[in-house]
């Protein structure tokens, strides 16, 4: 429950949010194809990322310190899901972290609750996985 507490004091859900609010979806707007070899072009420079294997589009962060863990699933060609973990800290979603930790506080939830971000493009997708491995490493610092 203080990591909970922690993360809201420290305005982390909030940015959280703030990247979801840029990233919003948008229902009948146009979606570039990106299949997953052109995401991991789009990304070479600037985010280090390998695909999973398996059934759905996932990616996991590269080159991070060992205390991070990140992974992003890509829903509906465009909303990003995280997977996320600390040392010591349960592996969750963005999403799920950030409610507990806006309810913890006593605050209200956010409309939708369990928010994410869209991409619509490879761009966009790009901007939002390296925003939210930025995001990552400030958990990882703020909560130590």
């Amino acid at each position: 429950m203080d990591q909970f507490n922690k993360i809201e004091e420290l305005g982390l859900a909030d940015k959280y949010y703030g990247i979801c609010d840029q990233h919003p979806l948008r229902i009948g707007e146009p979606i570039e194809k990106m299949p997953y070899k052109e995401v991991l072009k789009a990304a070479e420079g600037l985010i280090d990322i390998k695909k999973l294997k398996g059934p759905g589009t996932c990616y996991e962060v590269v080159g991070l310190p060992e205390t991070v863990f990140l992974r992003f699933i890509v829903q509906g060609r465009t909303r990003v899901e995280t997977h996320f973990g600390l040392s010591g800290v349960h592996v969750h979603s963005f999403a799920a972290m950030c409610l507990a930790a806006k309810e913890a506080a006593g605050k209200d939830r956010p409309k939708p609750p369990y928010p994410r971000p869209e991409a619509h493009s490879l761009d966009e997708l790009i901007q939002v996985f390296t925003q939210l491995k930025n995001l990552a490493l400030e958990f990882d610092r703020s909560i130590k």
